[in-house]
């Protein structure tokens, strides 16, 4: 009988070791083609296995020293959680920074193309003085798209290729109208002008709109940490008091239902404050 359990045991433990060693290689390669892609469309060549290591290793300490320091399995849990989801809101918070100084660049670099074209130059001798004279990210994928020129790939081609990158519905405008003076014809230099200076109009609507709204998201931002700092003054000063809260089942409904609705509420403070131009 004894043999037969522990026949069963090690069976399992086999058994729970193939699934962990098989979920965890579908997360490295998951990981590594997500983090290879995204950051090479930034420009970022890291390698992803490293990237990975650093994660695992973050996965593993960081929920150790929080439940070596607050014996709390709760808040051992949401760390780990916090650490697995870091690398992607990083990339995300990365990818929102890029195309922000890119939306920056965009009417400045309209315009030099423009004064270039009037200038005589192609548009290909246009393109490499906006990359000489600029700085990345706008540099780095007009440079780009120059390379693939020069390796034969169509303009169309390779400006569709880098709308792809910067995910931006200002530069789909000027891909669109740089194709249809290709194709029909069309004074480029004074098109690309004037959607210049439509950018530059809907830039000063967009800041007077994040100044209006600022404070709506300052509000929400201080309502939601409201509850978090309030729990950890009262953890402070009365322990005894708050350890129900951190060690019971109906605590942890309770901060479940808090978290519920924390995100509900930010939610419609951000459909409120986010308006689109």
């Amino acid at each position: 009988m004894n043999v037969l359990v522990s026949l069963m045991i090690g069976v399992a433990l086999i058994l729970g070791v193939m699934a962990v060693s098989s979920t965890v290689k579908r997360y490295r390669e998951q990981f590594t083609q997500t983090s290879q892609a995204t950051l090479a469309d930034m420009f970022l060549f890291v390698d992803p296995q490293k990237l990975f290591y650093f994660n695992a290793i973050g996965i593993v300490l960081v929920p150790l020293l929080v439940f070596l320091g607050t014996g709390n399995g709760l808040l051992t849990t949401l760390s780990s959680v916090v650490v697995l989801v870091a690398p992607r809101m990083a990339y995300t918070w990365m990818g929102k920074r890029r195309r922000a100084r890119f939306a920056v660049q965009l009417p400045d670099a309209l315009t030099m193309i423009a004064n270039a074209l009037r200038a005589g130059a192609s548009l290909q001798m246009s393109l490499d003085v906006v990359v000489r004279e600029s700085a990345p990210p706008l540099s780095q994928e007009l440079g780009l798209v120059v390379r693939e020129q020069r390796l034969g790939v169509a303009l169309e081609d390779a400006l569709d290729g880098m709308a792809r990158r910067v995910t931006s519905q200002d530069f789909d405008l000027v891909v669109s109208a740089i194709v249809i003076a290709k194709e029909v014809g069309g004074n480029l230099s004074e098109t690309l002008e004037r959607l210049a200076s439509t950018l530059r109009a809907k830039a000063i609507m967009e800041g007077k709109i994040d100044a209006l709204t600022s404070q709506g998201k300052m509000q929400g931002i201080v309502v939601g940490l409201l509850p978090v700092f309030l729990a950890g003054i009262l953890t402070f000063m009365d322990p005894v008091a708050m350890a129900p809260l951190y060690n019971t089942y109906w605590g942890w409904a309770a901060m479940g239902a808090v978290l519920v609705l924390e995100l509900i509420g930010a939610f419609f403070i951000r459909k409120i404050v986010n308006i689109d131009v």
